[in-house]
């Protein structure tokens, strides 16, 4: 019927006019309502689910909100992923896409998006990495100006490769330092003013532990569990702040307030000291974080051509390709006439063959060497 009506008016002389089907409106939920969807079936910690809706209201939402789930497509997720290259770091644009990916994948699943996830297998483009290269006379200058409370949080990043979370959720029962061969158990992390579980089941880990690092838990210890003086208690009575540790007795490092160290408190003597190392004339890079720690870590075994295994172990990967991959390329020469022990002292592992003579004097050396030194002047 439609053609012999087309065909009659060409024969007539008339331009046919094509018929317009009828075009569906999309229906379907917006991504700001699926997203309280997807955050409300889920059930994982509540920290990660924290996380998951911190990430999507924080950085989808004002882009894609309004939009219906099924109207936007791969190219528009690809530009917003671009165009935050420049003010994004490539590991917090890779969680943003992991959390939206699994929210899109589920959406598959409910039938919204028939088409498939449309970004499943989209690459990231790789903005440049900030990193800073940290040497041990940064390392320990930023110990010294941590502060005796707080020094040993950096010996956890640099030696341990501890998160923030991670160092500030030690306990006593975690260090076993006394013995021939002392270790360290990596069990939980410190989050959200809570005791909560490492990252991912990798993270729980028992690690060497070096005699230099040993004497310094000793030593912290030792202060940590000293009596407040009378006059000191009469004015944490006069503030109204705890003047006995109690519950939090078991824990490495506490706040002045007796607590343990909060996410926000870390990081903000850290750049103190950071200030004042600087100020004091140690180049410590300027944006260095303590997250930069673990960094120095990963550095300096693969520099020293440890075992891949021991790196892996250090860091806690679950493969070997993350290790080797990831965090591989982070390599800088090491100014082991700077360290403040022997590398066997520092990282309580056998030294790889091919060190160089400075990173193999022990501590005690180095001690004596520094006490000699302005006499040789």
């Amino acid at each position: 019927m439609y053609q012999r009506q087309m065909k009659a008016a060409v024969e007539a002389g008339h331009t046919p006019v094509l018929r317009q089907g009828r075009r569906q409106k999309p229906e379907g939920p917006t991504i700001s309502q699926y997203i309280e969807t997807f955050i409300a079936r889920q059930e994982n910690r509540e920290g990660t689910v924290e996380t998951y809706g911190y990430r999507l209201r924080t950085h989808v939402v004002p882009v894609f909100g309004d939009r219906l789930v099924s109207e936007v497509t791969r190219g528009e997720y690809r530009d917003f992923f671009a165009v935050r290259k420049g003010a994004m770091a490539l590991s917090t644009r890779s969680n943003l896409k992991k959390v939206l990916s699994a929210m899109l994948s589920m959406a598959v699943e409910d039938g919204l998006l028939p088409m498939g996830n449309p970004v499943a297998g989209l690459s990231l483009p790789r903005g440049k990495r900030k990193k800073a290269e940290l040497t041990w006379a940064h390392v320990v200058a930023l110990a010294e100006e941590m502060g005796p409370e707080f020094e040993i949080l950096v010996w956890f990043g640099a030696l341990q490769g501890l998160r923030s979370g991670e160092a500030r959720g030690v306990r006593r029962t975690h260090m076993m330092h006394e013995g021939p061969e002392p270790v360290q158990l990596v069990e939980e992390q410190w989050q959200r003013g809570k005791a909560a579980p490492p990252k991912s089941l990798a993270s729980k880990a028992t690690l060497a532990v070096g005699s230099f690092l040993a004497e310094k838990y000793t030593e912290h210890m030792a202060r940590r569990d000293k009596p407040l003086s009378a006059d000191a208690l009469r004015q944490r009575r006069r503030r109204g702040a705890r003047t006995s540790i109690d519950e939090y007795f078991d824990y490495v490092t506490v706040s002045r307030h007796r607590t343990p160290v909060s996410r926000s408190e870390l990081p903000e003597r850290f750049n103190a000291a950071r200030d004042r190392a600087r100020a004091r004339g140690v180049d410590v890079p300027e944006k260095t974080t303590f997250r930069d720690l673990r960094d120095f870590c990963d550095a300096v075994l693969v520099a020293s051509r440890a075992d891949p295994r021991h790196v892996q172990a250090r860091l806690r990967h679950a493969r070997l390709d993350v290790t080797m991959n990831v965090y591989g390329y982070l390599v800088w020469k090491m100014d082991w006439e700077n360290a403040p022990a022997s590398f066997e002292e520092l990282y309580g592992i056998p030294a790889p063959s091919g060190l160089p003579e400075a990173a193999l004097v022990p501590r005690a050396a180095r001690q004596r060497r520094g006490a000699l030194a302005p006499l040789t002047e």
